[in-house]
């Protein structure tokens, strides 16, 4: 039971994976060797890939029917439900469907697009779940705004460490110290897009809790398996708003 999410992090961390994704989920049922053609890769290390995506719950596969003799050729398509479900294996299936999105050139920018993705995401996730609400009794506006940024950052921190990301909070510096990715591997070769969907995740968490705070960038692999979100304080605005 416990090593079925390492296996699925390390399914998706592979570009070659990604890209073995990428094919699948644009020409559907197709056997190893198309695999290895649209990729590039030698047919073995594709069926040790597919082997990896199966294992995952990616990929299905099943023998090709055919009215010939000899052994029938194995075919390969996107599985129907990706993923394992609960908020952090949600997070995982959404996540596979962003980066095979943006690995091809379906998007203009894939940076953008995987920043709005991750927002869209995690906001429909917590939604389902309460806000939470209090503000001190008789507070006054700067007391009510100070508690809504500690709101906010308890929020981040708890989401965070569901995903997986480690999360460390420097309130002094207005940072969050990210100290693991499970998707290392393909973070060094797609970091636009890794970096952007975890980018929005941060955005959405701050924007359904509600407060001062908002992520201003992701400084990404600041050492080996470690990023920086970088907070902000919004403007208050003109009175009364």
């Amino acid at each position: 039971m416990g090593t079925r999410p390492v296996t699925t992090y390390r399914a998706l961390a592979s570009p070659s994976r990604v890209a073995i994704l990428h094919v699948l989920q644009e020409q559907g049922e197709i056997p190893l060797d198309v695999v290895a053609r649209a990729v590039r890769l030698h047919h073995n290390t594709v069926r040790e890939h597919l082997d990896r995506l199966i294992e995952a719950g990616f990929v299905e596969s099943r023998p090709e029917r055919r009215g010939t003799r000899g052994r029938p050729r194995i075919l390969y398509r996107p599985a129907d439900a990706p993923g394992h479900k609960s908020l952090d294996e949600n997070f995982r299936e959404h996540f596979m469907q962003v980066l095979v999105a943006g690995y091809g050139t379906a998007f203009e920018s894939p940076a953008e697009e995987a920043q709005r993705a991750g927002a869209r995401w995690v906001t429909r996730a917590l939604d389902e779940r309460e806000p939470s609400s209090e503000q001190p009794a008789r507070a006054s506006d700067d007391e009510r705004r100070e508690a809504a940024a500690r709101r906010q950052l308890a929020a981040l921190e708890v989401h965070l460490d569901e995903l997986g990301l480690a999360p460390e909070v420097d309130v002094a510096e207005l940072e969050v110290h990210l100290r693991r990715c499970p998707f290392l591997n393909l973070a060094r070769a797609r970091t636009e897009v890794v970096c952007s969907v975890h980018l929005g995740v941060a955005r959405g968490i701050l924007a359904h809790e509600g407060g001062p705070l908002e992520a201003e960038r992701l400084e990404p692999l600041v050492g080996p398996s470690h990023c920086i979100l970088h907070l902000a304080i919004q403007d208050e605005g003109p009175a009364g708003e």
